[in-house]
Parts: structure tokens; sequence; C-alpha cells
């Protein structure tokens, strides 16, 4: 059991190292740029992000009119989502209110690092196949219309042998069960695909087919959001891209080594 655990992580690095070599050949990392689809930046507002980079104590991020609270890393019994009761041992943890330029504000909490116990419960909650660990995912409560929000991504760094299926996971609703598919992104602008492909460097959401809104996840983080959404829809993107873009992904840990 060992050996084949040794194996997986040798693997895992491998990957890691090929990715970090391929953000160097094409630009460096602070000036690739995500590959966008083309239809969605005719019809979408693109945001800038603030605060992504720096401390993380009382970290805010802010794009456009949207903003969250300070990051709590680690949750307070002032959050009461369905979700937190299921997954509270997982071993990285952030909650947050995320405010709308509409006054609306929904409460966001997000876990990640699961524990090996805490995988198969945590497929069954989704009703998702849960391929390893490296698995991203919360709930969130729109505080006026009390409707809540489910949403997880597997495989959330991207680097793996499994490279055919770039729908990585999805955001639904308990109330109406729409869905929100996520599609990884493994394209930068300029940059060979062959390149790239181990990495997943944004995320597209689509819902019925069209994408709708995307997150970049390298350098500052960018925002795109279309722009004839309802608000409640917007503010749930809001809140889904914040928190992949807070979340501590593999290639930083990496940079800190």
């Amino acid at each position: 059991m060992k050996k084949k655990k040794e194996n997986t992580n040798s693997s895992g690095v491998l990957m890691l190292l090929l990715g970090l070599v391929a953000c160097l050949l094409i630009v460096g990392c602070r000036t690739a740029q995500l590959a966008v689809n083309d239809d969605l930046k005719s019809v979408a507002t693109e945001y800038a992000v603030k605060g992504r980079q720096g401390f993380q104590i009382g970290q805010v991020l802010t794009f456009g009119d949207y903003k969250t609270s300070k990051v709590n890393r680690g949750w307070t019994k002032s959050y009461s989502l369905p979700f937190v009761v299921n997954f509270s041992g997982a071993k990285e943890k952030m909650a947050f209110d995320m405010f709308a330029p509409d006054g609306h504000t929904a409460s966001v909490a997000f876990v990640s690092k699961f524990r090996a116990a805490d995988i198969s419960p945590f497929g069954d909650y989704f009703s998702i196949n849960i391929m390893n660990d490296n698995v991203f995912g919360g709930g969130i409560q729109l505080n006026d219309s009390r409707e809540s929000w489910e949403f997880v991504v597997n495989n959330v760094d991207g680097w793996s042998n499994s490279l055919k299926n770039n729908t990585l996971g999805f955001v639904r609703s308990k109330v109406d069960h729409l869905q929100i598919d996520i599609i990884g992104i493994r394209e930068l602008e300029g940059a060979s695909k062959m390149m790239t492909i181990m990495n997943v460097y944004g995320y597209e959401f689509q819902m019925d087919g069209k994408v709708i809104g995307t997150v970049s996840t390298i350098n500052n983080g960018k925002v795109w959001i279309k722009d004839n959404l309802h608000p409640d829809l917007k503010l749930v993107l809001a809140s889904v891209s914040s928190g992949l873009m807070l979340r501590y992904n593999m290639m930083e840990a990496a940079n800190d080594l």
C-alpha cells in the first residue's frame, strides 16, 4: 500500500512540474491570460479583481461592485448552512458574505483538502463520481430569498491522468433544481494546447449548453458575467468565482516551496 501511495504522489508531482514548466515557457505566469469564449466576451462584463494577492488575514475580494466580507478561513457558529454540517472535518475551510451591486447578499461556505474518510460521503452527497481527494465544494445561501445552492468541482487543480472530460462539476439550486455545469479551461491565449493541457487555469459556467460566465484563477484573477442574467444568478456566479479564486491551489503551493 505504501509503494502504491508513493507512486501516486510521484505522478502528481510530475504533472505539477510539467504545468509549471509550461507556464514558464509561454510568457511567464504573471502575464499569461486565460482563453475566454468569444461569444461570452461580447455579451458580458469583464471584472478585474482586487485583493486576491497578499495577506490572508482580513482578506477582502472585490471585482466591479461585487465584494466579499472579510474571508474567514475556518468556520464560526454564525454559519449554519446545511453544507457545513456534513463536511466540518475538511482541512481547508472558507466562509464569507458576498455583496451584490443591488444590495442583496449571500452567505457562502466552501471546503477542500478532505480526509480520505470524507471522500465517500462527499460523493454520496453530490451524487457524482469522486475520483480523488482533490475536491472543492460548498454551499451558498441567498439571504433575501432564502434560496440555497450547492457547488462542487472534482479534480479542481486539473493535473491528472484523465484529461478527456473537462466538465469538472456543477452549481445547483436546491429549490428549483437549476444546474450550472462547471467546465475546466486548459487554454491560455497565444499558447499551444499541448503546452497547457495538464492544468486548469480557469472555469467556464454553462447553463443549458450556453456559456453564462467565466472565472480566471491565474494572476490576480478575472471574472466575466453575462449581462442579462437574473441578479440572483449573477450573485451565485460571483460567489462561486470568489471561492475558486480564494482557495489555496497546488500551483500556489509549489510557488511557496
